[in-house]
């Protein structure tokens, strides 16, 4: 399921995170080469809320900037 355009433009450029949603039957995290996927999916038939709880970190390494994921969870409410 999904998009096969957004799907190769992470393989491509490899960001740090694609968020995902809507899509109700493919809630979970995954992971194309160095991207972590995230879809928290739909609650509509139990009438809960389902989200992703994410932290990142910033590391500055001279005059470079790199963001690392530092934890991720999918939860609901």
């Amino acid at each position: 399921m999904g998009s096969r355009s957004v799907r190769e433009l992470e393989e491509k450029f490899q960001p740090l995170l694609g968020l995902h949603g809507h899509i109700h039957e493919s809630q979970g995290i995954d992971k194309i080469g160095k991207t972590v996927i995230i879809n928290p999916g739909s609650g509509y038939t139990d009438q809960l809320l389902k989200y992703a709880i994410i932290t990142i970190r910033k590391e500055v390494k001279g005059i470079n900037v790199e963001y690392k994921l530092n934890s991720y969870i999918i939860s609901q409410g």
